[in-house]
């Protein structure tokens, strides 16, 4: 492959990520497992935590780490001190990277095109026929992810910043593209992040085939300029695809589901073998930009067909086709999207229907580079239809360099490029095919364990939220979170929510712990029968100034979790024989708070319809959202429990907030007033008659059909 260009500029130098003093994230530390514990345990921590022992044996890793930061700043200024640490975390974890690791994102449908929301695609309308809607969306999102890659790579690429203009750390992107997850090598005990910065070829996969072209020129200029130019491209390899029905599809990318040391195991034995086919198609998709999963199934917007949706761009659909009638062979019985992915990259997934999303491997990128890459590809590839009516359209890809020798460049570029599609040939034998079958049938039991279920709860969002209830819209939908979860199980979990430390040097994220004392008294009150809706909103508001409070501090990198994971990282690598474990981190308070029951995460945008991941415990909820001015959608995920009904009482408690509010305006207009003068009594000895009466209906929801209880012996 041609090398790329020397980056024209060098990106500007952030502050490092600052490390907290040690008694700063001891007393983080106490004050977020505090409302997890009761009296007791809370003693017992505090105790071990402030042990001489242990303060002195965390200092001594506090000291070795700030000195490791020291010289790491000197060897290289753009890293940060959690970076290797944060990146081991990832690629030693053994486990399959489905539902545990890979997120998702939906994007919104493309306004621009027609029969998006129908299911099947019977209309032989437009150049592809029933493939139309499918090459058109996918040729206008992938030529706009050429111009973004372009942008990265020439340095133009316009910086991330904060509120104020405050510039944001951009290292990211350069991982986000030719990236992929490899598998630790013979003897060694962690997989590897590889970045391939020369790549130009993309991988595109339909009907679990592979073919692949190149989508750059030598010095990174997309070589295709419009959609036109690459449908052509898509709607041969879809052609071939569908021509070789009679051919055995072997589906290799099932290999990405496994665990990593199976598929570890499987890659060194590809890699042992004489012919060197396989071999050399695992290279190309390893460095390939990105892959393209063409999917032959179509979703429509009904409940059900969403449900499936989501779990299609989250992990693959699997579905089982048995003809008990055939004395055939069940040869291909397994006909499900699980098959047409590759788990360790970039991938974009498109529909037949034009359905399109993303799922990302996580090691190298958080959500936030993601969404901008989400953001400005769809942006731009709906924008690409103004630009066929008129060329005074805005362009986010606009190029501020000055552009190359036109004629040079056609003289350099077309060198070593292939831009008709090439076909992977893979060659089997029994322990592969043993082996895929294995494969397929777990990762086929894996989708069945789980279930996600999506909320578009559209009665009010981020508007009113602010206006009406004076709350930060994330702050007020972590509290929601909190009161489904304590209505269904009377008792407080722990919560991960990631804030964003890009505002430093390779900056990643910092768990913001969103339960707090504040949050449970809140919570609390919405179930005790002699709380006044006057505190309930006070409660709320406390609670919500609380976790922003947390999420700033956090996002300013002084938060807890993140030090007290260096430190444990530095004890095991480098004190692990000559000190013993910190009490810290032998205390049950640390395996309570590093094990998050309720993962959640932010990721809103306008461009985006659905967003989730898996839980990250199996006896866990993954909540992915997105908050809008109108409205807030939710994904929950989980395996073995009650989603369903969490989700219905998320809702339910959405909703009863607003009445908490409501009875307040109500009560003050006089037609009402007389009617509903139980609400205006703030008497602690309210009759149990009209508190009965003046329950809502979702209050009585959230009770699951049963009364008040007393919140004095729960949680």
């Amino acid at each position: 492959m041609p090398t790329e260009q020397e980056p024209k500029q060098t990106p500007p130098l952030l502050n490092r990520l600052p490390i907290p003093p040690l008694q700063d994230t001891l007393n983080r530390y106490i004050d977020c497992i505090e409302p997890l514990q009761d009296l007791k345990q809370n003693k017992r921590t505090r105790d071990v935590v402030f042990s001489p022992d242990n303060l002195e044996n965390l200092q001594i890793l506090h000291d070795k780490l700030v000195e490791y930061d020291t010289d790491l700043a000197k060897e290289n200024p753009f890293s940060s001190y959690i970076e290797q640490f944060w990146y081991d975390s990832y690629l030693l974890y053994d486990a399959s990277v489905v539902l545990s690791v890979n997120p998702f994102f939906q994007l919104q449908d493309d306004p621009t095109l027609k029969d998006t929301n129908s299911r099947p695609i019977m209309s032989q309308n437009g150049p592809y026929g029933a493939y139309t809607v499918q090459i058109k969306r996918t040729s206008k999102l992938v030529t706009s992810m050429l111009k973004f890659i372009h942008q990265i790579r020439s340095n133009t690429l316009k910086p991330d910043t904060a509120r104020g203009g405050v510039p944001l750390s951009m290292d990211q992107y350069n991982k986000l593209f030719g990236s992929a997850r490899i598998p630790p090598g013979p003897g060694e005990n962690s997989c590897h992040l590889q970045t391939d910065n020369s790549a130009h070829h993309v991988m595109v996969m339909y009907k679990q085939q592979f073919y692949w072209f190149d989508v750059l020129d030598i010095h990174n200029n997309p070589l295709f300029k419009t959609p036109d130019e690459l449908e052509w491209n898509l709607y041969s390899i879809i052609m071939d695809g569908n021509a070789s029905q009679n051919e055995s599809k072997l589906p290799f990318g099932v290999f990405t589901t496994e665990s990593r040391r199976i598929w570890s195991n499987v890659r060194d034995y590809i890699y042992q073998l004489k012919d060197r086919t396989n071999w050399k198609n695992l290279k190309l998709i390893d460095s390939a930009l990105f892959v393209i999963c063409l999917d032959d199934v179509a979703f429509d917007d009904s409940p059900e067909e969403q449900t499936d949706l989501t779990t299609s761009m989250l992990c693959g659909t699997s579905k089982v086709n048995l003809d008990f009638k055939s004395t055939a062979a069940p040869l291909n019985i397994q006909s499900g999207t699980c098959l047409n992915r590759w788990y360790d990259k970039l991938q974009l997934i498109v529909t037949m229907n034009g359905k399109a999303g993303m799922n990302f491997e996580h090691t190298g990128v958080d959500g936030h580079t993601v969404l901008r890459l989400a953001t400005d590809i769809y942006t731009d590839s709906i924008l690409s239809f103004a630009r066929g009516v008129t060329t005074n359209v805005l362009d986010i890809f606009k190029d501020n360099n000055p552009p190359l020798n036109v004629a040079v460049e056609n003289n350099k570029s077309s060198h070593n490029v292939i831009t008709i599609p090439r076909k992977l040939e893979w060659q089997v034998d029994p322990f592969l095919l043993s082996s895929l079958h294995f494969a397929e049938t777990k990762i086929s039991d894996l989708i069945s364990q789980y279930e996600l279920v999506t909320l578009d709860f559209t009665t009010y969002g981020a508007s009113q939220i602010k206006k009406k209830y004076k709350c930060s819209p994330d702050a007020f939908t972590q509290q929601i979170f909190q009161i489904a979860y304590y209505a269904l199980y009377g008792k407080f979990e722990t919560v991960y929510e990631p804030a964003m430390t890009k505002l430093f040097q390779n900056g990643r994220t910092e768990a913001i712990r969103s339960v707090t004392l504040p949050s449970k008294k809140f919570v609390k009150s919405i179930f005790d029968r002699h709380a006044t809706d006057e505190e309930r909103k006070q409660y709320l508001q406390e609670s919500c100034k609380e976790h922003s409070r947390l999420t700033k501090e956090c996002s300013s990198g002084l938060g807890q979790d993140r030090h007290l994971y260096a430190l444990y990282s530095i004890w095991n690598e480098m004190f692990r024989d000559s000190m013993p474990l910190p009490g810290l981190f032998q205390d049950k308070a640390w395996s309570v708070l590093s094990t998050s029951i309720i993962s959640t995460s932010n990721c809103g945008n306008p461009c985006l319809k659905s967003f989730g991941f898996g839980p990250v415990t199996p006896n866990g909820f993954g909540i992915g959202y997105i908050i809008r001015d109108e409205s807030i959608t939710v994904v929950v995920s989980s395996k073995h429990r009650q989603t369903q009904r969490f989700v219905s009482l998320i809702e339910k408690s959405f909703l009863e907030i607003d009445h908490i509010f409501n009875r307040e305006a109500n009560s003050l207009d006089p037609i009402s007033l007389e009617k509903d003068k139980a609400y205006l009594m703030r008497s602690r000895r309210m009759s149990d008659t009209l508190e009965k009466t003046n329950k809502s209906e979702d209050l009585r929801y959230l009770f699951s059909g049963y009364d008040y209880f007393d919140v004095s012996v729960t949680g």
